[in-house]
């Protein structure tokens, strides 16, 4: 069973609280950490650019309409990208998680980078069971999966599966649920839109929010 979880200068790049994966890999946390905090602990604090990419062609550099994206902590080159593909940042995808750790209904669970850092995903864990927009009530965790991969959207949802390794997220997508939206990458991600295409209703939004600024 392939783990795929990224090593770096021969340190996984994964952070967990609770239980220790099957594999043994990742770092150890305490469940109260803040999102930012998961993201440090993870060892996912780092950027991606798109940069122009080009053919040599009669011995001169000549552009593609395409772009590489490359990865600010060691300049890898993730995959090469269409010229309106529009990245997800990490620190955004964790600032998703900020209001609901604030406001006490989730805390941080795990996160980590996959395939190279191609993939990375970020989860919480629902403390009680929380109610969506109509009185639906979910359990377990909300979980983003943040491509920076070709082919892929941005995926947040929730699911019953704790991820800590690609097997574990390839169920946790492959789960059939209607809580839960893609984003493509052709668009910019904004996170209150997809919480309420989520089912999260605008005025808990607002509570949330004002919960958080005066924490």
């Amino acid at each position: 069973m392939a783990h795929n979880i990224e090593m770096v200068n021969g340190k996984a790049q994964m952070a967990y609280a609770g239980e220790t994966p099957w594999h043994g890999l990742g770092t150890a946390v305490p469940p109260d950490l803040t999102p930012d905090q998961m993201l440090e602990a993870a060892g996912l604090n780092w950027e991606v650019e798109k940069v122009p990419a080009y053919a040599k062609v009669g011995g001169k550099n000549v552009k593609i309409g395409q772009s590489a994206l490359v990865r600010s902590m060691d300049d890898s080159i993730l995959d090469v990208v269409s010229d309106d593909w529009n990245p997800v940042q990490n620190q955004e995808a964790f600032e998703f998680f900020n209001d609901f750790v604030a406001a006490g209904d989730m805390e941080m669970h795990t996160a980590g980078s996959l395939q190279d850092g191609k993939i990375v995903w970020g989860m919480a864990k629902i403390k009680d069971s929380f109610e969506l927009f109509g009185g639906d009530k979910v359990e377990g965790h909300l979980l983003f999966s943040n491509f920076h991969k070709y082919g892929y959207s941005t995926d947040v949802r929730f699911t019953p599966t704790r991820v800590v390794c690609n097997n574990t997220l390839a169920v946790a997508l492959g789960e059939g649920t209607n809580n839960f939206c893609k984003i493509s990458h052709r668009n910019k991600f904004d996170g209150d839109n997809v919480k309420q295409m989520l089912g999260i209703a605008s005025d808990k939004l607002a509570t949330y929010k004002e919960m958080a600024a005066h924490l």
